[in-house]
């Protein structure tokens, strides 16, 4: 039997992988779920003008069997207040709108729980997204393939750290 590796770890190289993708290819300030470092709990929280998103695991809600879908429902819709509350706020002191939006990442497929709540989410008018399994792969691709120069960046980062070793070894071009 194989040896299981540490849940922190992976959410270590998921964070990294969020953070990575937020900053070098949508070009937004990022936080991490961090005490003290985000208004909203979320793993990840990053904005630019115009543009406010809250990230989670999508094993937020596919763990969350035992839990009703209105608990999981108001869940959701605390977070995505939480969000609003701070676009608003910013819509005031930069003077612009804000478009909100609540992602899911899905590192594993979506179970029923994880679907139900981003339908039902949906249905309510909440800017809830899911973004699936094929989509997180495909912004792994696009974020595996840059090469930041301040390599700093990389050194700091889970994600990109394992992309530059993979990359030396020739895994990939």
């Amino acid at each position: 039997m194989g040896r299981r590796l540490p849940k922190f770890l992976k959410a270590d190289v998921e964070r990294g992988l969020i953070l990575a993708y937020y900053e070098l290819v949508k070009g937004c300030a990022v936080s991490l779920d961090l005490p003290e470092q985000n208004i909203v709990p979320v793993v990840a929280f990053a904005h630019k003008p115009g543009e406010l998103y809250g990230m989670d695991f999508s094993s937020t809600y596919h763990f969350a069997e035992k839990e009703k879908l209105s608990t999981r429902l108001r869940r959701v819709r605390k977070k995505v207040e939480g969000l609003q509350r701070y676009a608003d706020f910013a819509e005031k002191q930069m003077q612009m709108k804000y478009q909100v939006a609540y992602e899911i990442w899905c590192f594993i497929p979506p179970n029923k729980s994880v679907t139900e709540t981003v339908t039902k989410a949906g249905e309510e008018g909440l800017p809830v997204e899911l973004v699936g399994v094929e989509e997180v792969n495909e912004r792994i691709r696009q974020v595996a393939l840059l090469e930041p120069l301040d390599r700093e960046v990389i050194y700091e980062n889970a994600f990109l750290w394992a992309a530059s070793l993979l990359r030396r070894a020739g895994a990939w071009k």
